[in-house]
């Protein structure tokens, strides 16, 4: 069991190690009603979690009223394959791709209209995968698609549309 432990830990530390670090993106497009708007442009990033990989959107809107909710959404597709024990370094067999949505959700505190937002995606990993033999399951790739952060307020909807992104 303890060699087992060690062999995850090693695969999520070498998979971190060999993780570009992530860079944000703007939305590629916006749409508004209201008097709600982002003040500057809201960035996305794709974080890596214990588990495996998130989107995080942060930014500022003003013309919220008293109270807003930030909501990103994304469909993703994660690729999981199975890593022997005694096989070190070598690519995963067995790659099963699932597809699966994920969201987050988190309520803006305002002031005078004003606030910022920081909320993150459900994680995207390797799930329930099992595998035969007392194979490890790893995460091989995870790509987010038809991204998504929807503003709500009092005063108005603001969706902004993110490019496809991918990780590692």
């Amino acid at each position: 069991m303890r060699k087992l432990s060690v062999l995850i830990l090693s695969l999520f530390a070498a998979l971190a190690l060999t993780m570009a670090p992530a860079s944000a993106v703007g939305p590629t497009s916006t749409t508004r009603d209201g008097g709600l708007h982002f003040v500057g442009s809201p960035n996305l990033t794709v974080v890596a979690t214990t588990g495996g990989f998130a989107l995080n959107a942060t930014g500022e809107v003003a013309g919220a009223g008293t109270a807003a909710t930030a909501t990103l959404t994304a469909d993703v597709a994660v690729t999981t394959g199975c890593i022997n024990r005694g096989s070190q370094g070598q690519q995963p067999s067995g790659l099963e791709r699932s597809f699966t949505a994920v969201t987050g959700s988190v309520p803006i505190e305002t002031r005078q209209g004003r606030g910022t937002f920081n909320v993150t995606t459900d994680t995207a990993g390797v799930g329930t995968r099992t595998c035969p033999d007392q194979m490890t399951p790893v995460l091989v790739s995870v790509s987010f698609t038809n991204i998504v952060l929807t503003i709500t307020a009092q005063t108005g909807t603001i969706t902004a549309t993110f490019p496809d992104q991918s990780a590692p």
